[in-house]
């Protein structure tokens, strides 16, 4: 159990260590310290479990601001996540379908012998897209707090995306 005294507190001025929070002991004041190094400012309490509140309070990333969602596609166009949940093909995710695409539109010479395989892979599920009548496209996508490139599909449909996992099988199934 965490809490169970591996606390390690200073005894008799000699001094045994931080706990798994980075807390210790002040015999001097009494008190567990915990030191925010991003704010240089050393926080103080008489128990762990409100130094444990104070650090959870303090940590950067925390607050209590509304962090908008994305800003949604134009019109018409299907991001990477939402074209791997409609195809329901095992192991396709957002980061997979993605590299897919850089892999098929990446110039030869960035692929040596060993990466031919990924890159074959790529090109296989671009003919797989076009067969099916799928367009895709990267895009400058601008977001509430950035800009950046997402690769999208557009005129996706149930019968194209039926027609896409034939293809994808097929050329799967046979190697």
């Amino acid at each position: 159990m965490k809490d169970k005294h591996l606390y390690q507190k200073r005894k008799g001025g000699k001094y045994l260590g931080y706990t798994e929070d980075g807390f210790y002991y002040n015999s001097g004041e009494g008190l567990w310290c915990w030191e925010q190094t991003s704010k240089e400012f050393i926080h103080k309490a008489k128990t762990i479990q409100e130094l444990r509140e104070i650090k959870k309070q303090n940590l950067i990333g925390y607050g209590n601001y509304e962090h908008a969602k994305d800003t949604a596609l134009p019109e018409g166009l299907v991001s990477t996540q939402e074209f791997a949940k409609l195809t329901k093909i095992e192991k396709m995710s957002k980061e997979y379908v993605s590299r897919l695409l850089k892999r098929a539109t990446a110039p030869h010479k960035e692929y040596d012998e060993r990466g031919m395989d990924r890159k074959k892979r790529g090109i296989h599920f671009v003919n797989c897209l076009k067969k099916a009548g799928i367009e895709y496209d990267q895009i400058l996508h601008k977001s509430k707090y950035f800009k950046r490139k997402v690769w999208v599909f557009k005129k996706i449909n149930d019968d194209k995306i039926k027609k896409f996992k034939k293809y994808w099988y097929t050329k799967n199934n046979s190697q």
